[in-house]
């Protein structure tokens, strides 16, 4: 493939965030493609995110082909009042231009009149294909975040334990799913509870409504709190808090479609930090835990209580359950992979 000049419509104005830089940002970097933000000037193929204005005249009257890099599940609101208020707020604060309408219809718009659809997991795709047929299926790269050696904590099976959570504040409330669980096994084992996250977040389109983390948890895990401590998200600091940590976390709450349909990402970085990692049953973490042969998943509480005590008193099966992991990554989730599929998400619209 020639060099390109990719227009991209970014997540962030600096092209830091996640979702920039794990994606559309790391792949043209690896290929020697050039990256403008400026949608007025020439480009080879355009890239939209879901914080375009899907109904920009650029995308109307653009002669390049448009891409769009769908990473959330915004085909599967929570509900109509939900859909509509998400349309709505986004209209007003200027994100969206044209009619007021479900911000689910404005993704399937947009869908629709894409020359290609990039998402993150098997499950949205096949939502995704109902409004066009050239969908493909590509993760975040994690190669910002160093693989360390499975057995890297084998020697810190003592007393003092602790269990790890990273990610957005956006997914921390479904710690709520194990508060109950976290409470009982504080009485028979001295435990800390890590966050990796924002110390603070906007509860409304990243700037609207600030609102604090710590006083969710304090909500969300009061039979703990005095356990619980956030760090602010950095590589540095989570592969710090990685090397001293024991288990991993990622309880999500399953009635909530957008947390549901998450993909694989955040569970893959666990693997990477040589972490066995606790999830719900959710569909991406229940394929992906079948696929490497993980004991991952937990549906009950009941399952969420003794992973955990086992997890605990068994160091040799948790340097398993991380080899299993990362034999997982080595097969599937290389920057390889991700870059040949990025190719070839290209290639169908380009020819």
């Amino acid at each position: 493939m020639s060099k390109l000049k990719i227009g991209y419509w970014p997540l962030s104005p600096n092209l830091q965030s996640a979702g920039d830089r794990r994606r559309v940002i790391f792949w043209a970097q690896a290929r020697g493609h050039e990256v403008v933000t400026d949608l007025n000037r020439r480009v080879d193929v355009i890239i939209a995110s879901e914080k375009s204005d899907f109904a920009s005249p650029i995308f109307i009257d653009s002669k390049a082909p448009i891409i769009f890099d769908l990473i959330d599940a915004y085909l599967s609101p929570l509900n109509l009042i939900d859909d509509i208020a998400r349309g709505l707020v986004k209209k007003v604060a200027s994100q969206l231009s044209g009619r007021i309408k479900p911000f689910s219809s404005h993704v399937q718009d947009f869908c629709q009149i894409s020359n290609a659809v990039i998402c993150s997991s098997v499950e949205q795709e096949l939502l995704i294909k109902r409004y066009n047929s050239n969908t493909h299926v590509i993760l975040d790269s994690h190669e910002e975040i160093p693989i360390l050696t499975a057995n890297h904590n084998a020697d810190k099976f003592h007393t003092n334990r602790r269990i790890l959570w990273e990610g957005q504040p956006a997914t921390i409330r479904g710690v709520q799913q194990v508060s109950s669980t976290l409470t009982e096994l504080t009485r028979t084992n001295s435990l800390q509870f890590d966050f990796i996250t924002d110390q603070s977040y906007f509860q409304f389109l990243g700037k609207f409504l600030k609102r604090s983390t710590l006083r969710l948890l304090e909500a969300d895990l009061s039979g703990v709190f005095d356990r619980v401590s956030i760090t602010p998200w950095t590589t540095a600091n989570l592969v710090n808090c990685a090397e001293k940590s024991d288990i991993a976390m990622i309880p999500i709450d399953l009635t909530v479609p957008m947390q549901r349909l998450k993909p694989e990402n955040r569970l893959l970085i666990m693997w990477r930090l040589g972490l066995p990692c606790l999830t719900s049953a959710s569909p991406a973490y229940t394929r992906v835990a079948i696929k490497a042969g993980t004991k991952t998943v937990c549906e009950t509480p009941n399952d969420w209580l003794e992973n955990f005590k086992n997890l605990l008193a068994n160091p040799s099966f948790a340097h398993q359950e991380v080899l299993r992991g990362q034999n997982y990554l080595h097969e599937n989730h290389t920057s390889t992979i991700l870059l040949n599929k990025w190719d070839r998400a290209i290639e169908s619209v380009i020819g």
